[in-house]
Order: C-alpha cells, then sequence, then structure tokens
C-alpha cells in the first residue's frame, strides 16, 4: 500500500523507470546511463559556474541556479529539455558516438526515463528542502506570528486575485474562466524559492523570515482551494462550495496536526528510533516520516512538499534537530540544485518574440499581470500589524516569486483549454519574471535594515 501511494504522488518513478529499461535491453540501458550522466553533469558544472558568477556580484545561489537552467534548457543548450521542444541534436550524436545505440532508441530515452527521473529528482529536492525548513522553523515563533503571517495571505491572496480577475475581465473583456485562472496564478507563493534565498541569506528565523513562511504556506493551502474549485467550475459548470470548504478544513487540520505532533509525537518518535541497534536508525527513521508525511498529504488533494514541510516541523524541538539538519545538507546542496535549474530549464524564452502575434497580446497582459503580481504582494507586507518593528517592505517582497507554483496554475489552466494563448503567455511571463526578480530585491530589502539579519536564538 505505501509503495503505491508513493508512486501515485511521484516520489519512485525514478526506480520503475530503471525497472523498465532492464526489460527494454542493454543497448536502451547503455544509452540511458550515459545520458543522465552527461545531463547530470552538464547540469551540475553549469549551475557550479553561475552559482559562482551570482556569489561574486552578490546575488542569492538560487538566481544563479536559475540563470544556469535558461543556458542548458529550452532556451539555450537544449540539453535538460523537461517539456516543451527537444533534445539537442548534436548532444544526442554525442551519446550515439560513445554508445553506438540507434538514434531513435537514444531520443526515446530522452523522452522517457531521462525526463521522468529529472523531474523526481526535482520534485524529490523541493522536499527535502522544505523538510530541512520546517527542521529549521522555531514552531513557537512561527505561532506567535501565525495572526500576522495569516493577514498577509488574506491580502497577498485576495489582492491580486481581485485586481487580475477584474483588471483581465473589464479592462482586456477576457471571458471569465480565463480570467479566473489568470487572478488564480496570482494567489500563490513559490515557498521554495523565498525559503531557500532566506536561509542563504541567514534571516530564515527572523521575525520577517518567520512571518513570509507562515504566510507563503497559507498562501499555498488557499491557493490550492481555489484551483479545485476553478477546475471543478470548468468540468462540471457549477460552482462546489462545498468542496472548497472541505479542502480549508483538511489543510488547516492537517497542520494542526503536525502542531500537536511536534509537541507529543516528536519526540516519542526519536526514542524508539535509538532502541533500534543499527547506526542509521534515526536518520532511516526522519526520511521515512518525511515520505510518509508527503504521502499523506498528496493523498488528501494538498501538495506533497507541504508534507515534508511537515514532517521537518513534527521532528524540530527534537534532540536531533542539528544531526538532521546536518545530514539532509548533502541532499539540499545537490537535489535542490536539480529543482531550481528545472524551473530555469522550462522557461521559454520565444514567448518574448513580439513578432508572433500571440507573444503580442500576450506580452500587454504579461505587464499588466507583473505590476499586479508585485503590488499585490508588496501591499500584504504592509498588513503584518506589529507593536515591534518589522521590516514590512521585505515580508511583501518575500512573498513576490510564483515558481513552479505559478507554473502549475498555467500547466492546468492549458490542460483545460480555457486559456486562450494570450493569456497563457501572460501567465507564463508573469512567472518567469517574479521569479527572478525577487531573490535581487530579497538582498536589497533586507540589507536595507540591519535588525532583520540577525537570527533569533534557539528555544532549549
Amino acid at each position: 500500500m505505501l509503495q503505491s501511494l508513493l508512486l501515485s504522488v511521484g516520489w519512485l518513478n525514478s526506480s520503475t523507470s530503471l525497472l523498465a529499461v532492464a526489460i527494454e535491453g542493454e543497448g536502451f540501458g547503455k544509452a540511458l546511463a550515459i545520458a543522465i550522466g552527461l545531463t547530470g553533469l552538464a547540469l551540475l558544472l553549469t549551475s557550479a559556474v553561475f552559482e559562482e558568477l551570482a556569489a561574486r556580484v552578490g546575488l542569492p545561489s538560487v538566481l544563479g541556479n536559475l540563470i544556469a537552467g535558461l543556458v542548458i534548457g529550452i532556451s539555450g543548450l537544449h540539453i535538460l529539455v523537461l517539456e516543451g521542444g527537444e533534445v539537442n541534436t548534436s548532444f544526442i550524436s554525442l551519446i550515439h558516438s560513445l554508445t553506438h545505440v540507434d538514434l531513435e532508441v537514444i531520443k526515446e530515452v530522452f523522452d522517457g526515463p531521462v525526463k521522468t527521473i529529472f523531474e523526481n529528482y526535482a520534485e524529490l529536492g523541493v522536499g527535502i528542502l522544505l523538510f530541512t525548513i520546517g527542521l529549521e522553523s522555531d514552531l513557537e515563533d512561527l505561532l506567535k506570528v501565525g495572526l500576522q503571517s495569516a493577514m498577509v495571505a488574506i491580502v497577498g491572496f485576495g489582492l491580486p486575485f481581485v485586481l487580475g480577475f477584474f483588471g483581465l475581465t473589464l479592462l482586456f473583456h477576457v471571458a471569465t474562466l480565463p480570467a479566473l485562472f489568470a487572478g488564480a496564478a496570482l494567489t500563490a507563493t513559490s515557498i521554495g524559492i523565498t525559503a531557500q534565498v532566506m536561509q542563504d541569506m541567514g534571516v530564515l528565523k527572523s521575525k520577517e523570515g518567520q512571518i513570509i513562511l507562515g504566510a507563503a504556506i497559507i498562501d499555498d493551502i488557499l491557493g490550492i482551494v481555489i484551483l479545485a474549485v476553478i477546475i471543478s467550475i470548468v468540468e462540471t459548470g457549477k460552482i462546489d462550495v462545498g468542496n472548497g470548504i472541505s479542502l480549508i478544513l483538511i489543510a488547516a487540520s492537517f497542520i494542526m496536526l503536525a502542531v500537536l505532533m511536534n509537541q507529543f509525537f516528536g519526540s516519542w518518535f526519536v526514542e524508539q528510533s535509538e532502541k533500534l541497534k543499527s547506526p542509521k536508525s534515526i536518520g532511516r527513521g526522519a526520511f521515512t516520516l518525511l515520505l510518509l508525511m508527503s504521502v499523506i498529504a498528496g493523498s488528501i488533494g494538498l501538495e506533497s512538499i507541504l508534507g515534508a514541510f511537515a514532517a521537518g516541523l513534527v521532528l524540530s524541538s527534537t534532540k536531533y534537530k542539528e544531526i538532521f539538519i546536518e545530514r539532509s545538507s548533502v541532499l539540499v546542496n545537490l537535489l535542490a540544485t536539480v529543482f531550481f535549474v528545472s524551473i530555469g530549464s522550462k522557461t521559454d524564452l520565444s514567448i518574448l518574440n513580439p513578432s508572433v502575434p500571440a507573444n503580442r497580446e500576450g506580452l500587454i497582459i504579461a505587464a499588466f499581470l507583473i505590476v499586479v503580481a508585485i503590488i499585490g504582494k508588496v501591499t500584504s507586507g504592509f498588513f503584518a500589524f506589529s507593536e515591534e518593528k518589522v521590516n514590512r517592505i521585505a515580508i511583501g517582497t518575500g512573498m513576490i516569486p510564483r515558481g513552479e507554483v505559478g507554473l502549475v496554475f498555467a500547466g492546468l489552466g492549458a490542460a483545460t483549454g480555457v486559456l486562450p494563448p494570450s493569456i497563457d503567455v501572460g501567465i507564463i511571463l508573469m512567472v518567469i519574471f517574479t521569479t527572478f526578480l525577487a531573490p535581487p530585491l530579497l538582498r536589497i530589502v533586507f540589507k536595507s535594515s540591519e535588525s532583520t539579519v540577525v537570527e533569533t536564538p534557539e528555544v532549549s
């Protein structure tokens, strides 16, 4: 049962792909091994180069990874192609010269297993990243800023949605359903990108960092709800209010469960793991909890990465917290890099070409959506009411990036067939712009306040 659940949320697809390769034959397997090796090598070397360049000019490593993805993805060398386009013919020819496997077989390798494996590495990467973020989160501090996070999230969700929807319908005369999808794409925040940048800067545990983290989680929950409601409207032709309410209750219950488990289950779980004789039992137990909670989240209609964050939160008050963080760091450095590079690799800059009619209209709509996306989230930071001094601009800026979350909205909207090309282009450009803009902006706005870069002390 557990294995089938894991497969359903995509954590073990890589293993099944490799099993299928064994059945296909030796040539297929040889081509796959070389293809994975060379693609991975290109990914790691390119990301290392651009991470170094980013560090030298004082920008976050995440931005270097995104640019590396542009270079080797569908906007550049076509080496890492996860959606849209074909793999570089010279790259395929190189693998052919090394393996002497038929060119069509090599193309099959890239279209199937290679794509699946790197997509799952990326998914696992963001899962491990969110697990680590959960471990590093101070539950007491998160609860202290709960009301502020909720206010930021509600405004950051509602304002862009309302402005986007009514702006598209009134100014651009867009039909209701496409406008709803575009408005929904403006709501969610990419918790992975923002959290990584704040972690690199050492401000994740600051008051602003905790408010942003809490608000981003609430944003994702609200985003999941609105997306489910809109898809339900598309499929049934009517609004299912009950489904939306049930999703909100499920998400709230899941987060509350994680909070309770932090208090009563985390320490007990570690104590039971200590009783096992194997020296690897502690780490293996933590990873098992990560997978299990990701599966539970996925099976009840939530994002699996929310489950990964919850698992980290459960273990964040245990005595092995620092050990868990240390042992996860190697996986984070490797797999989270794959995740961020994969986002850049999916970015198709050809949609900036104004000679294509749909692109011209899309560029105008994109400009509108980008303005709404930035104003809506930055404004939300001013609703972090507090008697203490907080950097509200930093809070709002931390909510800007849409990243992979926005791409999910665009992809599902396109899959339903209700998005015209101009709206699809507009949403994608909005996602690209906010994703690339947020990391350097976060660096600037956090530096503008000396007090925000000091981490709060650990609670013993």
